[in-house]
This record gives C-alpha cells, sequence and structure tokens, in this order.
C-alpha cells in the first residue's frame, strides 16, 4: 500500500537553533561613545547615576561649575570639573544629549535579577520589584543554569 498523495515521503527537516547568550555584555560594552568617555573619565557608577537621572535630556557642562550644580550633587564636584575640563571649549561648556543607554541599564538590572534569583528570591517578586512580567523574569535567569 502506498501513502497518500499529501504525505511526504521526505525526512522531516531538522534545524539547528543557536544556543543564547550564557551572560550578557558588560554593561561598559554596552554603552554608547560618549558615555564611554564619561565612564573613563568618571567611573562607570558616577556615569550611569547620571544616566538614571538625566538620560534622554539635553544637559550642559559648564566650562566653570559651582560646587553647588545639581550636577555636582550627584557625581560629585571632583567629577563635574573631570567632565568640564574634557569638554570646555575656550571657556565655553558644551550642550548636547545625555544618551539614554537603555541596553546598559537593562543589561545592569538583569545582573541584579540574576544574582537577587541565585540568592532564594522568588520570580514572583522579582517581577513585581523591576515592573517587569514573570515571563521576562523567568527568561532572565533561565541562562543561570548553563
Amino acid at each position: 500500500m502506498s501513502p497518500p498523495e499529501f504525505v511526504s515521503t521526505l525526512p522531516f527537516p531538522t534545524h539547528t537553533i543557536a544556543p543564547w547568550p550564557r551572560r550578557a555584555a558588560p554593561a561598559r560594552d554596552l554603552l554608547p561613545p560618549r558615555l564611554r568617555e564619561f565612564a573613563r573619565l568618571i567611573g562607570l557608577s558616577a556615569t550611569m547615576s547620571f544616566v538614571a537621572r538625566y538620560g534622554g535630556l539635553r544637559i550642559y557642562i559648564p566650562a566653570n561649575p559651582a560646587p553647588d550644580h545639581p550636577f555636582a550633587a550627584l557625581i560629585g564636584f571632583d567629577n563635574l570639573r573631570a567632565l568640564s575640563a574634557e569638554y570646555a571649549v575656550d571657556g565655553t561648556g558644551l550642550r548636547f544629549v545625555l544618551p539614554k543607554a537603555q541596553r546598559a541599564l537593562d543589561a545592569i538590572r538583569n545582573e541584579q535579577i540574576r544574582t537577587d534569583y541565585s540568592t532564594g528570591k522568588s520570580i514572583r517578586a522579582l517581577a513585581a520589584e523591576h515592573s517587569l512580567v514573570e515571563r521576562q523574569v523567568s527568561r532572565i535567569v533561565a541562562d543561570i543554569s548553563l
């Protein structure tokens, strides 16, 4: 007896799926070029604090900052002076849009989620804490066991 006309006699195709990367790239590697410069000048922690507060906004780095400048309160006066020394030209500061660096912020958040999960926090608690759905947290922590 022969197979019906609509049934294929060819073997079922096999597909290979590339494995998910085990870990995301470090946050520094995910930063846009300008923020890499910031990280070089003032450190990654201060850069990410600056981005978390002012990311996506137009900012002005003054040529001669005062100690009571709002940026100095956030990143420290010495760090603000380092930025001013780098970006001030002929006594004039620099105005530009500070990148949001969402990929870097997400990488930091995801690493924190993995750390918290490995120390016993539940997926449900992590989802509530980071305003994510449980499925997204499950995807983030899925590569821990690899």
